[in-house]
């Protein structure tokens, strides 16, 4: 096979007629509320764009993890250390944690636990501190006065719904 051309089968008009296809309909904020995205896209993005910052639920952190097959065993992934990533970064080690593996017609529900709100302010404005005027002031954040959830999907498709 000539690797420099593979197209040398077909003549000069029908190979200047080929054209590569992009089968992703929209934006990447476009598609990722309609008809969603890979997992990849999601660790890859550039939450800085504005329309991604518009779009992106203040709190949700997504990260990559490797996980290694293990012959005669399934699979193993080490999910996160408490010095490493993200997770490290924003200063967040949950007291709780969970993974899924989901199956075609299943759903996994989460819940958002009661915040913990300073007394000298409100919840309004406490979290337009935390996550539009100050997101990368992770210090603010009361991980310890409020439980978090951290979850993994190993399989599955997830899709997150914020409601006020």
């Amino acid at each position: 096979m000539n690797r420099k051309n593979l197209w040398i089968g077909l003549n000069e008009p029908a190979r200047n007629a080929l054209a590569v296809r992009d089968y992703k309909t929209g934006s990447f904020a476009q598609r990722l509320p309609g008809s969603g995205v890979e997992a990849s896209e999601l660790t890859r993005v550039n939450r800085a764009q504005s329309d991604v910052k518009r779009i992106w639920i203040p709190g949700v952190e997504i990260f990559a993890r490797k996980i290694f097959a293990q012959l005669h065993r399934g699979s193993f992934g080490e999910f996160v250390r408490e010095n490493d990533g993200v997770p490290a970064k924003i200063g967040f080690w949950p007291k709780q944690w969970s993974g899924a593996r989901m199956f075609v017609g299943t759903a996994k529900g989460f819940h958002v636990h009661p915040p913990s709100i300073p007394a000298d302010t409100t919840p309004e404005k406490w979290h337009r501190r935390l996550f539009v005027r100050q997101p990368e002031k992770y210090s603010l954040r009361r991980y310890d006065d409020e439980q978090w959830d951290m979850m993994f999907f190993l399989q599955g498709r997830a899709e997150i719904i914020l409601c006020d």
